[in-house]
């Protein structure tokens, strides 16, 4: 099974639910035959799936963005990460840290729902979805 794993950005996680996304990512990647993910240059769910797939010895494929802006960049990397995965997983966090700097929304506008914050993961698993792929947004 080729599982992409995608969420939220390092600043968006103590160091707790830091912890928990890692164990989560490793339940999920246990079985996988690849682990495919984005390669955030902000950290976090990214980076935490590749190198936990490595201590796990299971391949990894990373697609960086071309550029950091959504268009050219970000959106077609993330269509990339949907195209390629059988199965789409994107974790994020119920609530921002309270020390969190960055732009805030008070629900998740991709999922219409406030059980977690707004991730750019989400939006690839609206995209996989639409693929016909399996597809889990959970929050730690």
């Amino acid at each position: 099974m080729k599982i992409g794993i995608v969420g939220s950005e390092a600043a968006k996680f103590t160091s707790d639910t830091q912890a928990k996304a890692r164990e989560t990512i490793r339940d999920i990647i246990a079985d996988a035959e690849l682990v495919i993910s984005g390669h955030c240059h902000l950290g976090g769910i990214d980076i935490w799936a590749i190198e936990e797939a490595k201590k796990l010895v299971i391949p990894t494929i990373e697609y960086p963005p071309a550029k950091l802006q959504w268009s050219g960049g970000y959106k077609e990397r993330n269509l990339q990460i949907a195209r390629a995965s059988d199965i789409v997983v994107c974790i994020t966090v119920r609530e921002f840290p309270p020390d969190y700097k960055g732009m805030r929304f008070n629900y998740c506008y991709h999922c219409k729902t406030d059980t977690h914050i707004k991730s750019g993961g989400c939006w690839t698993v609206k995209q996989a979805e639409l693929m016909g792929k399996e597809t889990f947004v959970l929050a730690v």
